[in-house]
C-alpha cells in the first residue's frame, strides 16, 4: 500500500522553521550590510567561539580576523562586494574566539545585497582548526624528516624488507664513495665485508621484527679502503606493520683505529710488567686496585681478578698501622717517589717498595728482600764461602780498602784481585760523572757502621757502565768493633734496562692520549667557522638570482670556505698521521702572519654583523718552527673569545703585535672587551670546562686547549685582564725563526 504525503503534511515550511534551522545548525550563519558589519549572527557562534549573537552586532568583520589574514579577506571581500561575483569560497582564515583564541574557518560567501529580503552578504561558516592543526603538524613532521634524513652528516637511508636501499642521503659519498644516485642500486650487503654479513642480517632481521638494534660492522669503500661503521637500525612502523627499516650508520674509523692502537700498546705494556721479577700492581685515586702482575697474584695467593676495583685499606685493613700506609698518603699529596724497606708481619716478608705517583693513582712494585735480610745476618758466616758465588763479592779492611775479591768479581768487572788490592772500591768502580751524592752516602753509611742496600752505576775496568744492586754488611768482632765490610754486587743491567723500556712505553701512552684528545677538541673547534661559512652561504645561495653578481660573489665566498675546510681538515689529518709517531714529526715553517690572516678570515661572518675590527701588526718574516694547526687553532681560539666576550659599551677592536727577540718571539693578542677579574679566575684560567662569562654561551674548554697546545709547541702563554678595560694574552713562542 502507498501512502503520499503532501509538502504541507511533511514538513510545515514556515518562518519558523526556517529560523530554527539557521540559529541551530552546526554551521555559523552570518550576514554582513555593505559596509561590512554583522547584522546578523546565528546562534551557533556560541558553542565554538564563545559568543552571545548580539555580542558580534555591529561589529566589522576584519576586527575579528588574525591581522595576517586581512588583506587576504578584504581583498576578496572587495571583489565580492563590487558584484563581480555572486558566491565565493573563501580561503581558511583565522577567527578570533571570545577567549582570545584563533580558530580557523573555511568560508562560502553569498552577496544578496540586492535580495530585498535579505539586503547582506550571508556567510556560511565552519570551524576546521583541528583540520588545519593537523595540516601544520604534518607539514612540520615532514620538514624534521627531512632535515634529519637529508641534512645529517652521518649516512641516512632506507632499506625495503627484501635489503634493497630505496633512498639514500648525501653523506655515502664520502663514506662510501659512491654517488648518491648511484646507491639506490645496491643491497646494503653488497658493502659490508663478507666476515660481518651474519651480525649485519642478524640485526636487519630484528629491525624487520620491529625491534631496533644497533651494531659495528665493517664495510668496503670504493677504493678499496675498509671503513669502520656504527649503525642503528629502525624499523619503520605504520599502524602495526614494519613498512621499512631505516639505518643511520656513523663513520667511527678514526676512533677504532686509535682504540685498537691503544689496545695494542696496553698489552704490549702488560707484557713487560708480567715480565719484571718485582711485584707490581696500580691503585687509583680511590686507592682501588686498578692493575697488577703475575709476582703480586702469587705473593697474596689470590687470583688478580678476585682483586680488581677492590679498596686495598679495607681487602687488607692491617696495612693501614704500617709505614706503607702513611707513604702512600704521601706520595698521593706531594706528587714525589719514595722508596723504602718494611717488615709486614702479617704476611712475614720485609719488602723493599718503590711508589711512585702517575696521572690516575700510585704505581707499586716492591721485592720480598726477606731471604736477603737472613742472608745479611749470617754474613761473617757466609763471607767464607763467598768465592764460590756467582754474584761480585768485594771484603774491605777496617780501613775500606779491598782485601779479597771473588772469581765472579773478576768475570763481571774484569779486574783481579792483584789489580785492586789495597784500593778503596770507588776508586776502581766511580768514574768522573758519577754522581757524587751517592759516593757521600755510601761513605755515611760506612761510617755509621749499619747495613746498606743501594742500586749503583758501576764501571768495568774496559769503561763499560752497568747497574749495580749493590748489598753492603759491616762484620764486627766481640767488642762490636767494625773489623770488615761485605759488599755483594748484583748485576742488575738488564733489568734496569727493561725498566726504563717501560718508563718509556708509560710516557709514549700518555702523550699518545694527549694527542688523541688533542685532536678530538681541534676537529670539535676548528671545523666548526668553516662549515658555518659554507652552510650560510648555501642556505643564502638558493634565495638569489643564479644570473645576478652577488650569486657569483656568494659562489666564490663559498668555494674560498670550502677551500679552507679542506686546508683545516689536511691539517688535522697531519696530526692523526702523527699521533702514533710524535709531535715534533709534525712541525713545519709556519707563518704567524699568513695563519693569522686565515683566522680573520673565517671569523669574518662573526665580525662584519659587530663592526669589530681587528688589526694585524705583523711581519711577513715573522716565522715559527712548530705544527701549523696547532698555531691556527690557538689562534682561532683566542680571537673568537675577543669577539664572542665584546663589550656591550664600545666596539671591538682587536690588535695582534708580535715582539721579536734573539731566538724567540712574542705574540700580543690584545681586545678592548668585557675582560676578566684575574683575582677571581686566575686559579681556573686555562682548566678544562672552566667559564668566566654569564653571556655567550661556551663550553669551557677554549683556553684550556690553547695552553696545551702552547706547552705541546714549546711555547708559554701569560694573560693581562681587568673588567671592562679589555684582556690581553701574551704568547711566547721559544722556536722563532724570523725569514731566516
Amino acid at each position: 500500500m502507498k501512502v503520499n504525503f503532501t509538502l504541507s503534511e511533511e514538513l510545515a515550511l514556515t518562518p519558523d522553521f526556517y529560523s530554527s534551522i539557521v540559529r541551530h545548525g552546526s554551521e555559523l550563519i552570518t550576514v554582513l550590510n555593505w559596509e561590512g558589519n554583522y547584522k546578523y549572527v546565528s546562534d551557533s557562534v556560541g558553542p565554538g567561539l564563545g559568543y552571545d549573537p548580539k555580542d558580534l552586532l555591529g561589529t566589522h568583520v576584519l576586527e575579528l580576523i588574525h591581522p595576517d589574514d586581512v588583506p587576504t579577506l578584504a581583498e576578496e571581500l572587495l571583489k565580492h562586494t563590487s558584484g563581480l561575483t555572486k558566491q565565493i569560497a573563501l580561503a581558511p582564515f583565522r577567527f578570533k574566539a571570545k577567549n582570545g583564541d584563533w580558530h580557523w574557518l573555511s568560508c562560502v560567501s553569498t552577496n544578496m545585497l540586492d535580495d530585498p529580503h535579505v539586503r547582506g552578504i550571508v556567510t556560511n561558516s565552519r570551524d576546521i582548526t583541528s583540520k588545519m592543526e593537523a595540516m601544520q603538524q604534518k607539514k612540520e613532521s615532514r620538514a624534521y624528516y627531512e632535515a634529519l634524513f637529508f641534512n645529517n652528516p652521518d649516512l641516512v637511508f632506507t632499506l625495503s624488507k627484501s635489503g634493497r636501499v630505496e633512498a639514500c642521503n648525501d653523506a655515502v659519498a664520502t663514506l662510501t664513495g659512491y654517488a648518491r644516485e648511484d646507491f639506490p642500486e645496491s643491497s646494503f650487503a653488497d658493502f659490508v665485508l663478507p666476515e660481518c654479513h651474519a651480525a649485519a642480517f642478524e640485526a636487519f632481521s630484528k629491525a624487520k621484527a620491529g625491534q631496533s638494534c644497533t651494531m659495528e660492522t665493517r664495510i668496503r669503500h670504493r677504493d678499496g679502503t675498509t671503513r669502520y661503521l656504527s649503525a642503528t637500525l629502525l624499523p619503520v612502523m605504520l599502524e602495526g606493520r614494519v613498512l621499512a627499516v631505516q639505518c643511520i650508520a656513523k663513520d667511527i674509523t678514526t676512533e677504532k683505529e686509535a682504540n685498537l692502537l691503544v689496545q695494542a700498546q696496553a698489552q704490549k705494556l702488560h707484557n713487560i710488567l708480567e715480565g719484571m721479577i718485582e711485584g707490581f700492581f696500580a691503585l687509583d685515586t680511590a686507592w682501588r686496585y686498578s692493575f697488577g702482575n703475575t709476582v703480586l697474584a702469587n705473593f697474596l695467593g689470590r687470583p688478580l681478578d678476585e682483586l680488581m676495583h677492590r679498596n686495598i685499606w679495607e681487602e687488607y685493613p692491617f696495612l693501614v698501622h704500617t709505614r706503607f700506609y702513611q707513604n702512600c698518603l704521601e706520595v698521593a699529596e706531594t706528587g714525589k717517589s719514595v722508596r723504602f724497606d718494611e717488615k709486614i708481619s702479617d704476611v712475614a716478608a720485609m719488602l723493599r717498595f718503590t711508589l711512585s705517583p702517575f696521572a690516575d693513582g700510585i704505581l707499586v712494585s716492591f721485592v720480598d728482600i726477606t731471604e736477603q735480610v737472613a742472608v745479611q745476618e749470617e754474613l761473617r758466616k757466609l763471607s767464607l764461602v763467598a768465592s764460590k758465588t756467582t754474584n761480585a763479592v768485594i771484603i774491605t779492611n777496617s780501613e775500606h780498602k779491598i782485601e779479597w775479591v771473588n772469581e765472579a768479581f773478576s768475570n763481571v768487572t774484569g779486574y783481579t784481585l792483584d789489580e785492586v788490592a789495597g784500593k778503596h772500591p770507588s776508586e776502581i768502580l766511580t768514574a768522573a760523572d758519577t754522581d757524587r751524592r751517592e759516593i757521600e752516602w755510601v761513605r755515611e753509611q760506612l761510617a755509621l757502621g749499619v747495613p746498606m742496600r743501594k742500586e749503583l752505576h758501576s764501571y768495568k775496568k774496559n769503561g763499560e757502565m752497568i747497574w749495580t744492586d749493590v748489598t753492603i754488611s759491616p762484620i764486627a768482632n766481640e767488642q762490636g768493633q767494625i773489623e770488615k765490610h761485605v759488599y755483594i754486587h748484583t748485576d742488575i743491567t738488564e733489568r734496569k734496562l727493561d725498566q726504563e723500556q717501560l718508563l718509556k712505553t708509560t710516557e709514549h701512552l700518555y702523550h699518545q692520549n694527549q694527542d688523541l684528545q688533542q685532536f678530538n677538541y681541534i676537529v670539535s673547534h676548528n671545523l666548526r667557522a668553516p662549515v658555518a661559512n659554507l652552510v650560510g652561504l648555501s642556505t643564502l645561495l638558493q634565495k638569489l638570482d643564479s644570473n645576478s653578481s652577488r650569486f657569483m660573489q656568494g659562489l666564490q665566498n663559498l668555494e674560498t670556505s670550502a677551500r679552507r675546510l679542506d686546508d683545516v681538515i689536511s691539517d688535522l689529518n697531519k696530526i692523526l698521521a702523527v699521533r702514533s709517531s710524535n709531535l715534533q714529526a709534525a712541525y713545519e715553517m709556519v707563518g704567524l702572519r699568513d695563519v693569522a690572516a686565515e683566522v680573520v678570515q673565517s671569523l669574518q661572518h662573526l665580525l662584519t654583523p659587530i663592526n669589530g675590527r681587528i688589526v694585524l701588526n705583523l711581519k711577513q718574516e715573522d716565522l715559527l718552527w712548530a705544527n701549523r694547526a696547532y698555531v691556527y687553532s690557538i689562534l682561532h681560539n683566542l680571537i673568537s673569545n675577543a669577539i664572542k666576550y665584546k663589550s656591550a659599551q664600545r666596539e671591538l677592536l682587536i690588535e695582534l703585535n708580535s715582539v721579536r727577540e734573539k731566538d724567540s718571539l712574542q705574540l700580543l693578542v690584545k681586545d678592548n672587551g668585557s675582560g676578566m677579574d684575574l683575582e677571581t679566575v686566575k686559579p681556573h684560567l686555562f682548566q678544562l670546562y672552566k667559564r668566566f662569562h654569564a653571556g655567550p654561551d661556551g663550553k669551557g674548554i677554549g683556553l684550556y686547549l690553547v695552553k696545551m697546545q702552547m706547552s705541546a709547541i714549546g711555547g708559554e702563554i701569560k694573560v693581562d685582564s681587568k673588567p671592562e678595560l679589555g684582556t690581553t694574552f701574551t704568547l711566547h713562542f721559544k722556536h722563532a725563526a724570523y725569514g731566516q
